[in-house]
């Protein structure tokens, strides 16, 4: 009983920390692409998802064409799929600038 209680209280710790800092866009960082990012993204998961991935550039872009091929995430406009596309590969590519967030 005490581990289960342990463990309840360290989870409920984790989503406080995750949420404190979260600003206008969930905890997407600021920059140019944020809030088209987190509007294309945050309707069907968490902003955390997104931000734990580490992807290129390239398998950012395979990613939103499975999203839209196979979980019916509407097509994006050719120009907002680009402003997502820079604003993923710089804040959140393999080198994970963002991510674990503090």
């Amino acid at each position: 009983m005490v581990r289960k209680t342990f463990l309840a209280a360290v989870a409920g710790a984790l989503l406080f920390a995750m949420s404190a800092d979260a600003g206008e866009f969930g905890r997407l960082v600021d920059g140019k692409g944020a809030e088209e990012t987190y509007y294309a993204c945050t309707g069907c998961h968490s902003d955390m998802l997104v931000a734990q991935q580490g992807l290129t550039r390239e398998r950012w872009n395979e990613l939103i064409d499975w999203m839209i091929d196979e979980q019916g995430m509407p097509e994006l406009e050719p120009e907002e799929r680009e402003l997502i596309l820079d604003y993923l590969a710089k804040n959140y590519g393999p080198d994970r600038p963002n991510f674990p967030l503090k």
